[in-house]
């Protein structure tokens, strides 16, 4: 019997891993309990919200396919035909073309396999960078050359396909997987496959992977499997027989999956000790039980439960639109999959009669549900402006800014900016920056009026500064004077002085022309803080990386050092390093991206 710690891991990552996927869906058409995340419009920038749409790397080796490597052939005297190597290793399989955002076919060229292999095991599973994540998972899931050394065990495919599971990539695993010839048998991706039937809610699926493991001997796993498709079968009887002949070889209860088949077989309502140790099987039973999700899920920091639980009709409303707010946060889910939860969820006509009042009163992501069904009422641009003013003022309050100015882009977008709503202009530029729509947010900057108060030019410095981090000219122009000001003002409020200083150095990555007399006037008496620094081996690491060249390294190198802490408490020794790091690996985009990701978590 594995730990709790173990089966942790495995929820984290074997579990999660291919849920997404519809490669293992029989052509029955079996009910999936994850929905598959869909490609954003061809027609939309959004570097901050989707930061695999940013131009690719330019690269002269480019596949014929995902995972074959060509290679050009040697000129030749005339009528001589030569035929192009093609060498196909699992280990160099992607899925990603370069309209999706494919790193360069050389991204590990340089680095020793043994090093590339353990970079792929640190990467973080929950990066609080949505920039950062996308990066990884662009690095996870690209063609390209193998790194120099001898093949190892298990396979980079397998290594990939297990990170990109603990992160909760779920379609990004299953896309993985089907690039992989089916000749190739792997026991870790047998387990991938098996869990992934098992959290799509695919029993045809589930129910072959358990029938080829049982004809290869009579583990555990695949009596209760069979057992659980026996239930699913609606055969009862056969079911308890199997469950009973469990016992008599002497394997241990196991409470969970006991009590859940207990619910499906009879009706029964399960006591379960919580959600951090549901497995796959565990979840597929929750589904088919139609049972609700234990009360701790909302607190479970593994994506692979809070997935398949967002997407179960049965899941407590409050809760699931909690998990669909968590999920769209992380970059797991797009803003479609969370707003399909939000029109789903039953939200009584009293609260949407008075939908501002209500929400200022409820700060949690049913508050907000109300203000987005709310958003549906309102027939004029004015009203669609006052409930979404409100919304991403109240987000800015709840620490949840980002997430709302993603939710509420499109319908931004959709108002025609207007001297009439010169009020509304400060906070529709400022959404439409952070989540990179760039060309709507010049229409909002062009109608802001001139501020008149101290609070009116904090907010235009602020919103200043984050276009400039955003576009750099292409959207603001350089104000030497302006920024001298700010800090003029800034230096007496220690508070202030501390995020205008984060700026500096943001900027200062970014490569924008900051007067180093700026910062001596923001240093203060006793300003010392503790602070989240990583190791001191990494920020040195990605500098090599990206003096080199060496994209894979140069990515890994900086999720780590960024790790799993929250953005507002990594200090600019940290943050600046990072951005510049992925400037000079030209990915200009994505680290423009972080640095305005970093300047809103500090309440820029």
């Amino acid at each position: 019997m594995t730990s709790s710690a173990v089966r942790l891991a495995l929820a984290a990552g074997l579990l999660a891993g291919l849920c997404a996927s519809g490669a293992l869906a029989q052509p029955s058409g079996p009910i999936r309990l994850v929905p598959i995340r869909p490609a954003p419009p061809a027609t939309e920038v959004k570097p901050a919200e989707e930061p695999k749409e940013a131009k690719p790397v330019e690269t002269d080796v480019t596949p014929a396919s995902p995972g074959v490597v060509t290679t050009t052939p040697a000129p030749t005297q005339p009528g001589i035909q030569v035929d192009t190597l093609q060498a196909i290793d699992a280990d160099a399989m992607g899925v990603l073309t370069a309209a999706e955002g494919a790193l360069p076919t050389t991204l590990w060229q340089g680095t020793p396999r043994p090093l590339a292999e353990r970079l792929i095991g640190l990467l973080p599973a929950l990066p609080e960078s949505r920039t950062t994540r996308e990066l990884a998972r662009r690095l996870l899931l690209s063609p390209a050359l193998l790194p120099d050394g001898p093949p190892a065990e298990p396979k980079l495919l397998v290594l990939r396909a297990e990170k990109l599971a603990a992160m909760g990539e779920l379609s990004a695993v299953d896309r993985l997987l089907k690039s992989a010839p089916p000749r190739l048998t792997d026991e870790r991706l047998a387990r991938l496959r098996l869990d992934a039937a098992y959290l799509l809610f695919d029993s045809n699926g589930a129910c072959a992977e358990i029938r080829r493991e049982l004809g290869t001997g009579q583990s555990e796993g695949a009596q209760r499997g069979q057992a659980f498709c026996q239930a699913l079968a609606g055969d009862g009887g056969k079911a308890e027989l199997s469950l009973r002949l469990l016992s008599e070889q002497g394997f241990k209860p196991d409470p969970t999956y006991d009590a859940l088949m207990e619910a499906l077989i009879h009706g029964t309502k399960p006591r379960l000790a919580g959600a951090k140790d549901l497995r796959p099987m565990d979840l597929a039973l929750l589904r088919a039980a139609k049972q609700p999700a234990p009360a701790d899920a909302a607190t479970v920091r593994v994506p692979a439960v809070w997935w398949p639980l967002a997407d179960s009709p049965s899941t407590e409303s409050g809760m699931r639109l909690a998990l669909a707010e968590r999920l769209e946060a992380s970059g797991l889910w797009t803003v479609a999959q969370r707003t399909k939860v939000i029109q789903e969820t039953d939200l009584p006509a009293e609260l949407l009669d008075n939908p501002l009042t209500r929400a200022e009163a409820d700060s949690s992501a049913r508050g907000r549900a109300i203000l987005r069904r709310a958003l549906d009422r309102q027939q004029t641009p004015l009203a669609r402006a006052q409930v979404i003013d409100k919304a991403l003022a109240l987000g800015a309050k709840n620490n949840v800014y980002a997430g709302e100015a993603r939710l509420y882009a499109q319908a931004i977008e959709a108002i025609a900016p207007s001297v009439d709503l010169n009020w509304f202009a400060p906070a529709a530029a400022r959404a439409l920056v952070v989540t990179g729509r760039l060309e709507g947010a010049r229409g909002w900057m062009q109608v802001i009026e001139a501020p008149r108060d101290d609070a009116g030019r904090a907010a235009a410095d602020r919103l200043w500064a984050l276009a400039r981090l955003a576009g750099g000219d292409s959207l603001e122009p350089w104000r030497e004077g302006r920024l001298e000001a700010w800090v003029n003002r800034a230096k007496a409020q220690p508070e202030e002085a501390t995020r205008v200083a984060r700026l500096l150095a943001l900027m200062d990555a970014t490569g924008e022309p900051i007067d180093g007399r700026l910062w001596r006037d923001l240093v203060a008496d006793g300003d010392r803080r503790p602070v989240a620094m990583p190791s001191p081996a990494l920020l040195p690491s990605l500098f090599e990386a990206a003096s080199k060249g060496r994209i894979g390294e140069g990515i890994a190198f900086a999720a780590l050092a960024l790790g799993e802490t929250r953005l507002a408490d990594l200090p600019p020794p940290v943050l600046g390093p990072v951005v510049s790091g992925l400037s000079q690996l030209g990915l200009t985009a994505e680290a423009r991206a972080l640095a305005v990701e970093a300047a809103v978590a500090s309440g820029l």
